[in-house]
């Protein structure tokens, strides 16, 4: 099999992987964040093994289907954030300083955290009465440190263990 066929099947299959989690995050209200989350892994996988433009078209693949497919909350949860933060946190840790990344990071987390909240005011009737976004920031941070702790030892675990297996 050419290279180039063998590169697109790879990547048909991450898209399509990607797709179904983000649909079964639609579908299964109980899980809806953690399968958000898990189905930018195989746009992650597509930036490991064949950069950021493939990367890029993984991602958007992924997310015109699951938003077709199941419009709503996982969707825009993977579009606004999930979807392509494996492709940023991939730029922001090529920064020589620490502090740098994880500002770059914690920047990233507030637009998307402004924007959710903007859409769910404005889409949802949500009016923040129930939660104030000064509690909603610093949980969600906490969690997100949390998330991009958890999706590195992904990673880790991805190179060591799997990635000689699709050589």
């Amino acid at each position: 099999m050419k290279s180039g066929t063998k590169r697109l099947a790879r990547l048909a299959i991450l898209t399509a992987l990607g797709t179904v989690l983000l649909v079964l995050g639609s579908v299964l209200p109980a899980g809806r964040l953690a399968l958000v989350a898990i189905s930018s892994m195989p746009v992650c996988v597509a930036l490991m093994m064949y950069g950021v433009k493939w990367s890029l078209g993984v991602f958007v693949l992924t997310a015109a289907l699951g938003a077709l497919l199941f419009p709503g909350a996982a969707a825009i949860m993977y579009v606004a954030f999930f979807g392509f933060y494996p492709i940023a946190k991939s730029l922001f840790e090529k920064l020589h300083k620490l502090w740098q990344v994880w500002a770059c990071k914690f920047a990233l987390y507030t637009f998307a955290f402004v924007i959710y909240w903007l859409l769910a005011r404005a889409l949802f009737s949500f009016t923040g009465r129930e939660l104030s976004w000064y509690i909603l920031y610093p949980l969600g941070a906490v969690v997100f440190w949390l998330y991009d702790q958890a999706y590195s030892s992904l990673i880790r675990f991805y190179i060591v263990k799997i990635a000689r297996y699709f050589e």
